[in-house]
């Protein structure tokens, strides 16, 4: 069925009179060969896509919004110049991370900042995924071996309470993993099973010594 817009009924537009009525309408689209950009053509149908007035969408940068927060793609190609925001890298998010010195990001999700959860963090403990469970032996041996410190962040004010990543490997290698950046994380959740036996210890040991008084 033709469309037919002019005083001379019963005759379909022309090409160019499709193009000149319909063409700011309608797009086609590409994506540049660095993967940086998707453009997006006027469409025309003696030439598409052709490339006058074309909009350009940047992949790398993504949308930019209010004062330091922003979205932004991470390709590993090129550096983002803009301070720290909400960052999309692959299939791994990164919230409010320094991109001179977090980039690329190692983790499913890092956060630099304090993380406030209502119902609490969960981690998946079910006995059904898990194999060669076995008791923690020495633990009170182990928990001899560490050393709770009281520090300040590099640059930043305020205590805090922790342990030294560097003296943790020497005693419990597996909890600490190191990040595309070469900084050392400590998981503090895996060594609450060794306090918890610990503790059991020295309570065998109180036990011990009550009954010889």
């Amino acid at each position: 069925m033709a469309i037919t817009f002019r005083a001379n009924k019963d005759q379909a537009l022309t090409y160019s009179e499709m193009d000149q009525n319909f063409g700011s309408y309608f797009y086609s689209s590409s994506i540049e060969s660095t993967g940086t950009e998707l453009v997006l053509h006027y469409t025309s149908s003696i030439e598409v896509p052709i490339n006058q007035a074309s909009h350009r969408i940047s992949l790398n940068r993504g949308v930019q919004g209010g004062v330091n927060r922003r979205v932004a793609y991470y390709t590993g190609s090129s550096a983002l110049s803009s301070s720290a925001g909400f960052i999309v890298d692959g299939t791994k998010v990164g919230i409010n991370v320094d991109e001179s010195t977090d980039l690329p990001l190692t983790y499913q999700l890092e956060v630099s900042g304090s993380i406030r959860a209502s119902q609490g963090v969960l981690s998946n403990s079910d006995r059904r995924l898990k194999q060669k469970v076995r008791p923690i032996n020495k633990a009170s041996e182990i928990v001899s071996s560490l050393d709770g410190v009281q520090f300040q962040w590099t640059g930043k004010q305020g205590n805090n309470y922790g342990v030294i990543a560097q003296d943790i490997q020497k005693v419990l290698p597996e909890v600490v993993s190191q990040d595309n950046n070469g900084y050392l994380d400590v998981n503090y959740s895996s060594i609450i099973p060794i306090l918890i036996e610990a503790v059991k210890d020295l309570q065998e040991e109180v036990k011990e010594l009550k009954s010889r008084l």
